[in-house]
């Protein structure tokens, strides 16, 4: 083994091992990939005493090598010389592609603050483009938040397609300065995705689809509403549609899902929660302040409104079942531990309600949501009617007045008009109460509801008989066989 005392040396060693791995990766030169090889090779044999924040350095630098390595494409590819020559297109950087793209973008997109006055304010959209060949299906994923990397989306999977990612406006990095709230609205956002199809379409010529799930769904299907021939088909997994700024049919579904034994059990826990709630206060208390979260309301209130939002939470992920919650005699502990990783209070922190504060927003002027039916628990709160998400916008200022002219005009779409369109629902999730589970009017649509399935269901997860359903459906909208092998 081959020994050298002196620290710098193979500190610098492996600064040239990375950037010369850097080079080798961007020129796609073979012959330099083998030499780092081998260099990292002798590098590893070599016995080494030097201090310890260089080597913590120099080990930092020897993980950038499998960065790169992840990412092996050049910038001289094909992909990223026409992604420059688009129009408004910014690259910001290779992303991480996984095994089932050959390569992978970052990318930003100039797009009006207000799609009417397109010679107004700017913003721009951050994205993330996953390149399979210009010659094979583009799947769109419409993120209804921020968005941080490609994701996985089971439709680019099922069809070996290539796939863009898209942040939604107001979120994340993709945020105007100034604010200007009335723009954020559902046509605003279905005009962002229209403006990136249209400038895509110049790459990708074949089949386009648009997919998401929960809000990325509801996105998903106001963005076909809006702009019905950009895409020609459509995947909004787990999605709600609601009817009304509360859409009552949410309370209607909590009254009635699962058995009446296990309906009771979800009742009994919140009551005990409620009951002994000074005991229960400690621990809640104790766990805000290790996380750092302060909460508007008070966290007294957060912790009544943590009560109420259990079973709609419990329900929609299946986290816990149940029959498996702790009943009245249990103890404090017992009772939060329960609590806690169904629903732990961040929602209601001032933390978490400026994290989704664009999606409260839509909700209470647009899109809806649900509510918290107090009735059962009077005696434990001092509401007298159900509670509205308007709580999260009255502290800051923001008007909470509701478009009633949008849901209409999507429930009307959706059962008429909404042509290619595949609904993927679970049978449990609290959020197929308001999703578009019946087709009643001429759309030549598939409603596909996965029995015992939560928010988290997806197209594979389905018998083969009505998995085989789907394929069959998809391949004859799409021209082709579903899925690709």
């Amino acid at each position: 083994m081959i020994k050298i005392m002196e620290p710098t040396i193979k500190f610098f060693v492996n600064i040239l091992i990375c950037c010369v791995s850097v080079l080798s990766f961007h020129s796609g030169t073979v012959g330099i990939l083998a030499g780092i090889v081998y260099l990292f090779a002798l590098v590893q044999r070599t016995e080494i005493v030097y201090p310890s924040h260089m080597k913590k350095l120099s080990v930092s630098l020897l993980v950038l090598l499998f960065l790169f390595a992840g990412n092996g494409f050049s910038q001289d590819s094909v992909l990223y010389k026409a992604l420059k020559n688009l129009s408004g297109i910014e690259v910001v950087g290779a992303t991480r592609k996984g095994q089932q793209f050959t390569e992978a973008w970052e990318i930003k997109f100039t797009q009006p603050v207000d799609h009417n006055n397109p010679d107004g304010a700017k913003f721009t959209q951050r994205m993330f483009i996953g390149h399979v060949g210009f010659d094979r299906p583009m799947v769109l994923s419409t993120s209804g938040y921020d968005a941080r990397g490609l994701g996985g989306a089971e439709p680019a999977q099922l069809l070996k397609a290539n796939l863009i990612r898209v942040e939604h406006r107001y979120f994340g990095q993709s945020v105007p300065d100034p604010i200007n709230w009335k723009c954020l609205t559902v046509w605003q956002s279905a005009s962002d995705h229209h403006a990136i199809v249209q400038l895509f379409k110049q790459l990708y010529p074949g089949k386009w689809i648009s997919t998401g799930a929960s809000k990325d769904g509801q996105t998903t299907i106001m963005f076909k509403a809006f702009y019905p021939n950009d895409i020609d088909v459509a995947i909004p997994y787990v999605a709600p549609l609601n009817t009304a700024k509360v859409d009552p049919r949410i309370f209607t579904f909590l009254a009635s899902v699962g058995t009446p034994g296990e309906r009771q059990k979800v009742v009994d826990f919140q009551n005990a929660l409620f009951q002994k709630k000074k005991k229960i206060m400690p621990l809640v208390e104790e766990y805000c302040n290790k996380k750092k979260w302060t909460f508007p309301m008070g966290i007294d209130r957060a912790y009544d409104l943590n009560v109420l939002e259990f079973p709609f939470a419990m329900w929609q992920y299946g986290v816990k079942k149940p029959m498996d919650l702790p009943g009245k005699k249990a103890p404090a502990k017992e009772l939060f531990d329960m609590m806690m990783p169904v629903t732990d209070l961040n929602w209601f922190s001032d933390t978490g309600i400026k994290q989704f504060l664009p999606h409260y927003y839509q909700a209470m002027t647009e899109m809806g949501y649900y509510g918290y039916d107090v009735e059962p628990f009077k005696k434990y709160v001092k509401d007298k009617t159900y509670i509205t998400y308007d709580f999260t916008l009255t502290p800051y200022g923001l008007d909470t007045t509701f478009n009633p002219k949008t849901l209409p005009f999507l429930h009307d779409f959706v059962q008429n008009k909404g042509d290619q369109i595949l609904y993927i629902y679970g049978e449990l999730d609290t959020w197929t109460a308001t999703g578009v589970t019946k087709i009643t009017g001429p759309a030549d649509a598939l409603v596909m509801i996965l029995k015992g399935g939560y928010h988290g269901s997806g197209i594979r997860a389905f018998p083969a008989d009505e998995k085989q359903k789907i394929y069959d459906t998809l391949g004859r909208w799409l021209g082709f066989t579903v899925p690709v092998e």
